[in-house]
């Protein structure tokens, strides 16, 4: 059965990964594209906006004149774009992938109160190598706990906005749980200064930002003689985009809920 999707911030850079991933996967269909008001290619030709000639789909700002009840949304925009979208989508029962990074604890909660009435599928990485990691992550820190030290490493193009990445940040919560504390209690962002002995239950964040780097993740576990280090790297975000259409394809038959790509997949 062919799944249709419809395209959020289709003018972005994943957007128009996205796009042009769907154009090339017969199991999905493009049944619209949406940019933000006063886009200079609304009402322009989508396939033209990214190389791909006429597809017969034009660019427009309104997402609910398409037809969305029938259709999987996927939104890689911005924390207020993708709020914004979930009060829209809240009476039409829609589908929805979310890939939006930088979402706050408020903005996760009204996602999770907009899946009582819609699926949803939320991750902060589409990846199913980075998905291995979440996984893998959660196994190794659960085994090594305090004997080993543990820090985390991001690195992204100087484009991105929000630091660490939505990706370090999920990371960072699962290393965290492992070793029985939040997120907030166990993270330190970076340091500098007589910062003093590093304590025990201690994950250090720290991210880097340059050139056009994809995306990289490394969490390292460093004990005394030895260290493990678990690290994937991002070529293309077209692997994200492909990551998407998986959720959407998946999400199409599934019932209103609140699903990670860990359903998705399987793992």
């Amino acid at each position: 059965m062919t799944t249709n999707v419809i395209v959020i911030g289709a003018l972005g850079k994943m957007g128009r990964e996205i796009v042009a991933c769907v154009l090339d996967d017969a199991g999905v269909k493009l049944a619209g594209c949406v940019e933000q008001a006063g886009h200079p290619q609304t009402g322009r030709d989508i396939g033209e906006c990214i190389g791909r000639g006429k597809v017969g789909i034009k660019v427009t700002n309104d997402a609910l004149s398409l037809p969305i009840e029938t259709s999987v949304v996927i939104d890689f925009t911005s924390s207020k774009s993708t709020m914004a979208l979930c009060d829209n989508l809240a009476s039409r029962k829609t589908a929805i992938v979310i890939g939006t990074t930088g979402l706050s604890d408020t903005d996760i909660e009204k996602v999770r109160k907009l899946a009582i009435v819609c699926p949803v599928v939320l991750s902060p990485n589409m990846s199913l190598g980075v998905n291995l990691l979440f996984h893998l992550t959660g196994i190794v820190a659960s085994r090594l706990k305090d004997d080993f030290d543990i820090e985390i490493i991001e690195a992204h193009h100087r484009f991105k906005k929000d630091a660490p990445s939505g990706t370090a940040k999920k990371l960072g919560e699962i290393a965290a749980s492992a070793i029985g504390l939040s997120y907030k209690d166990a993270i330190v962002d970076g340091r500098t200064g007589m910062t003093g002995e590093r304590k025990k239950k201690e994950i250090g964040m720290h991210a880097v930002r340059g050139g056009d780097i994809v995306g990289d993740h490394t969490v390292l576990f460093a004990g005394l003689g030895e260290r493990l280090e678990l690290r994937h790297m991002m070529h293309s975000r077209s692997t994200l985009a492909r990551g998407a259409l998986v959720a959407a394809k998946w999400l199409s038959s599934m019932k209103p809920g609140f699903y990670t790509m860990r359903e998705v997949l399987g793992f």
